[in-house]
């Protein structure tokens, strides 16, 4: 072998050793990338696990801030609720005192006519008067208005309904109590529009002219309207305008 061929083997050698070392340095080189590959997927899912837990905490949080806010709203209504079932209660209280101190009936009192028409009856318990379907003279403690079927009843004066009665001569009769011991009387009445225990305020409908009884069915349809104080008759007239 000659010097050349030897120095040629040995470089070959070399350059197969060198060729060897950049592999290794190579594969050293691969694995640190893995590495650093390995350790990015680890920070990628890190990273994934934290904005899950994020998202996770915002979702919580937007559930609590909606149950509160759901909860403030429920007490807000509840609030107004009792708020104005308190007004509402006031008020009732407010309108029956008011509804009380409204009947306090005096002498001085001036009532409107319950019905509009004319006087088929007057008041006169001082001397009998003539009543034309009974064809006697009687006293009259109360007057006859007469009025068409079905014409509109009000109240002549505030009041409080005390009793509804069925009477042979008047029919359906209403007896309100006007204070002070005054009361005044309605019949020959139908389709009443109140009940007993109602205060009534001046002017209010409370019922309509009904057919007339056997004892007024001469006289024709008519409102039988009668005053008392302290239980005695009493001349509406005196009242009315």
């Amino acid at each position: 072998m000659s010097e050349d061929a030897g120095t040629n083997h040995v470089e070959s050698e070399n350059q197969w050793i060198s060729d060897d070392g950049e592999d290794l340095d190579d594969t050293k080189v691969t694995f640190q990338k893995q590495g650093m590959y390995g350790e990015t997927a680890q920070n990628t899912v890190d990273n994934n696990e934290s904005d899950n837990t994020a998202d996770v905490d915002k979702t919580d949080n937007a559930v609590n801030s909606q149950q509160a806010e759901e909860s403030s709203v429920n007490a807000n209504m509840k609030s107004q609720t009792i708020s104005e079932d308190q007004a509402d209660e006031a008020t009732d209280v407010s309108a029956s005192a008011l509804n009380l101190a409204t009947v306090n009936f005096s002498e001085d009192t001036l009532m409107e006519w319950p019905v509009n028409g004319n006087v088929l009856l007057d008041y006169s318990m001082d001397q009998t008067t003539y009543f034309p379907t009974l064809d006697q003279y009687k006293l009259s403690p109360a007057i006859a208005v007469g009025a068409v079927e079905g014409a509109p009843v009000v109240a002549a004066v505030n009041g409080k309904v005390y009793s509804i009665e069925q009477n042979a001569q008047t029919g359906t009769t209403l007896t309100m109590e006007l204070g002070n011991g005054y009361q005044a009387v309605y019949g020959q009445l139908t389709d009443l529009t109140v009940s007993e225990g109602d205060t009534i305020k001046k002017g209010t409908t409370i019922g309509y002219i009904a057919q007339p009884t056997k004892y007024y069915s001469t006289e024709g349809t008519n409102l039988y309207f009668a005053m008392k104080k302290n239980g005695e008759p009493i001349d509406p007239i005196e009242y009315l305008p």
